[in-house]
């Protein structure tokens, strides 16, 4: 059963991940074509490609925390005796799920403050704080669904 909602949250992760990579895409390409081909440029592209660039970075992190593929310096775990390696790991992930708890709850009051428009969309500021902030608890969740995996002695992928 935890299985089955592991993959439908990976599935939901995955598909918002991929919907903004798309969405990324196709801006930056109606951006390139209407400013060199049609001498047209559009005043709204280049600020939704960044807010669009912020969601695929932080709709991508529990992807990657969940598959364990993050940048990790391993020297010294390394050089830990192999009986010791997996307090080290878990002491790693206990001090991220602190960092990523803490960033959430600057996201949270962020969106609660920000109450400005965009300034070529007619969108509250708010918007984008609020899928970091959804994008920080999917990481979150996956941190501290690693972490549990780790204590029960399961054999988790990727390194750290």
């Amino acid at each position: 059963m935890l299985g089955t909602k592991r993959k439908l949250i990976s599935l939901i992760e995955e598909s918002c991940l991929l919907a903004a990579f798309w969405a990324l895409g196709i801006v930056v390409f109606a951006q390139f074509f209407f400013r060199y081909f049609l001498n047209m440029p559009l005043g709204w592209t280049e600020e939704l490609a960044r807010y669009l660039m912020i969601s695929v970075t932080f709709l991508g992190l529990p992807v990657v925390t969940r598959r364990g593929e993050h940048i990790a310096i391993d020297m010294f775990v390394g050089m830990v005796p192999p009986v010791a390696r997996p307090w080290f790991e878990s002491l790693a992930e206990i001090i991220q799920i602190l960092i990523i708890g803490t960033l959430a709850w600057q996201a949270w009051a962020l969106a609660q403050l920000s109450g400005q428009a965009m300034s070529s969309i007619p969108l509250p500021k708010s918007v984008i704080y609020y899928i970091v902030l959804i994008g920080l608890s999917f990481n979150l969740a996956a941190t501290m669904l690693r972490l549990s995996d780790r204590l029960q002695g399961a054999q988790l992928e990727g390194p750290l």
